[in-house]
């Protein structure tokens, strides 16, 4: 078996930080590692499945459906309820907002749903909880996926081509129609960042299924899993026991809890750490005893990104010298 590691979250490295990770740090010391050009995750993603891309990959139509929802034929984005702040002439995307009860996700969207209903755009609400929009037609528009904004003025990251005006327009109307909405009065008055924009992207319609690359695929994360359809499975708590049983020949396995921690650095920590004890650590023994033939680790990154490809004989590069992870990735 060959197995490729796809960790989205680790690039770049929060300042300051410094993570023990010795499996990855192992990898990354003895492995073929090289930097490579900024990667962005759903790029990578969609490229490896087959899924072509239009003016955006489309992110939202394939979400939607590992949600539950079929998207049918519609156009879809993602609409992403988050915290602009104000600085010096310019709006800064401070936060993505996922603390909402449902009774207060529904008073927004409902909101949102009858100011832009002569529009054509219609919100609504994945089981998820992650906030969706379908328009009339498919808008001639780019977009810059949400996770690129955040801690960023907004103005170079806003909606770009033909129709990028009308959708620069329904971000502005959006963010007075919630700005007028008790929600976030009663959110500003327990010391919560109110909801006071959306942000769309990932536009698209569900793209035609095709053939998987890999035999098998394990992730926590719902794109993949919308992605590699019925070969998906989700990580195992013993990943040791799944490679002694696992027949396939090639494997690709895509670790998101460092993404999924955001901002909060001691959850990102503590995820490196879990990933490299539960994920590469296994990976890394199984090559070693030549149960797997080759491991390859791919990290995007939005400055650049590093691959490393690793082999049963690199265990015996004992003269390149492990250092800490905070080096091994400057």
């Amino acid at each position: 078996m060959h197995c490729t590691v796809f960790i989205s979250g680790l690039l770049p490295l929060p300042p300051g930080l410094h993570p023990r990770a010795t499996a990855l740090e192992t990898l990354l010391a003895r492995g073929n590692t090289r930097t490579g050009e900024a990667l962005d995750r759903a790029a990578w993603l969609c490229r490896t499945f087959g899924v072509p891309a239009r003016n955006d990959w489309p992110v939202a139509p394939l979400l939607l459906r590992a949600d539950g929802v079929d998207p049918e034929n519609h156009f879809w984005l993602r609409a992403d309820p988050v915290h602009l702040q104000p600085g010096l002439n310019r709006l800064v995307l401070a936060a993505a907002i996922d603390d909402l009860g449902n009774e207060e996700a529904a008073a927004l969207v409902n909101a949102l749903n009858r100011h832009f209903a002569p529009d054509g755009v219609i919100f609504g609400i994945a089981p998820s909880g992650r906030w969706y929009l379908r328009t009339a037609g498919a808008p001639d528009i780019a977009t810059t996926p949400l996770a690129q904004v955040v801690g960023h003025d907004i103005d170079p990251h806003l909606p770009r081509g033909r129709d990028a005006l009308t959708w620069h327009r329904i971000i502005n109307e959006a963010q007075m129609v919630l700005h007028a909405q008790p929600v976030n009065a009663a959110r500003e008055a327990r010391g919560l960042p109110a909801i006071n924009s959306i942000w769309p992207w990932g536009g698209g319609t569900l793209p035609v299924p095709t053939a998987s690359p890999y035999a098998a695929v394990l992730s926590d994360d719902p794109l993949t899993r919308a992605l590699a359809g019925n070969i998906h499975r989700e990580l195992p708590a013993d990943l040791g026991a799944w490679l002694a049983e696992s027949p396939a020949a090639t494997a690709l396995l895509v670790f998101s809890a460092l993404e999924r921690a955001g901002s909060d650095l001691n959850a990102w920590q503590a995820a490196v750490m879990q990933t490299d004890r539960d994920g590469l650590a296994p990976l890394l023994a199984a090559l070693y005893r030549k149960q797997i033939t080759g491991l390859r680790l791919v990290t995007p990154g939005s400055d650049h990104s590093i691959e490393s490809e690793a082999l049963p004989a690199h265990r015996w590069r004992w003269w390149r010298r492990q250092r800490r992870l905070a080096d091994l990735l400057a």
